[in-house]
């Protein structure tokens, strides 16, 4: 069930092999208490411009103090910087964790976006798919079309939940309707497979054109398939080809790669060009 989540986010894949900074000198009271004196909204937008004048140091006594207000912008920036161990910061799973959740906890949509990974993938805070559901559906509910896409999948694969097709087609359309490539993929498998919605040769070609348009790979090797055996289309050899080849030269899934190219030889190899 995990391999579908893996990489979820380039941060949590990339940030595991990031090189450890050196530590920030510790910062002065005088600093503190300059930044407390501000207000929240103040010392986050200072430390936001200290940011990105690269005077690091003092950025992070701004944001920190804002952070530690209760300003979710800025715990979920400090966050941030701890996850990823950058801005002059050594990583920190746990501290990451900390101010990324109080960031979720008040709807910070970014931060929603990444605690439920956190959880899921068990870094900085103990393993828990339920409470990655939980982060999942919050985030769903508020209207983030990844984290509908994702509580899809959970409810697909059953993962913290009874697998449930019905109510992941649910989360699916909510997706697609959205935007999200991926969803599209599954509500045209669904179709395709009369799995939890009506059988539709046509509505399976309408989501995984969808899906395809915006270079999902598994949905342009879809609809090679669909062109090739005239299914929910008038079948169609060189647009087969056509998708097959997008399918191929596209670098983000190899098995879909593989499995293009296999098709490919077995069309030209049945009828060459």
């Amino acid at each position: 069930m995990r391999l579908i989540l893996l990489c979820v986010s380039p941060i949590l894949a990339s940030c595991v092999a990031a090189p450890e900074p050196a530590a920030l000198a510790e910062t002065t009271p005088n600093d503190v208490n300059a930044a407390d004196e501000l207000s929240p909204d103040e010392a986050f937008a200072h430390g936001i411009v200290l940011r990105d004048s690269n005077e690091l140091e003092e950025a992070f006594t701004y944001v920190r103090s804002a952070a530690m207000r209760g300003h979710k912008e800025a715990q979920f920036e400090l966050g941030l910087w701890y996850m990823t161990g950058n801005r002059g910061v050594r990583e920190d799973f746990e501290q990451a964790a900390k101010w990324i959740e109080q960031a979720a906890q008040q709807g910070q949509p970014d931060a929603l976006t990444y605690i439920w990974q956190l959880y899921f993938y068990g870094r900085g805070v103990a393993q828990s798919d339920r409470r990655a559901l939980q982060w999942l559906q919050r985030g769903a509910g508020a209207g983030l079309p990844m984290s509908a896409y994702y509580l899809g999948l959970f409810h697909y694969e059953g993962i913290a939940t009874p697998v449930d097709h019905a109510e992941a087609s649910i989360w699916f359309e909510d997706a697609a309707d959205q935007g999200v490539p991926g969803a599209c993929y599954y509500l045209g498998v669904m179709s395709l497979e009369g799995d939890a919605v009506e059988q539709s040769n046509e509505d399976a070609a309408y989501w995984f054109e969808r899906g395809a348009a915006q270079q999902h790979p598994a949905s342009m090797l879809a609809m090679g398939d669909l062109y090739r055996d005239g299914t929910g289309v008038d079948q169609d050899v060189k647009q087969a080809r056509a998708w097959y080849r997008k399918a191929k030269a596209q670098n983000e899934d190899t098995e879909v790669q593989s499995a293009a190219a296999a098709r490919l030889e077995e069309l030209e190899a049945a009828e060459p060009e």
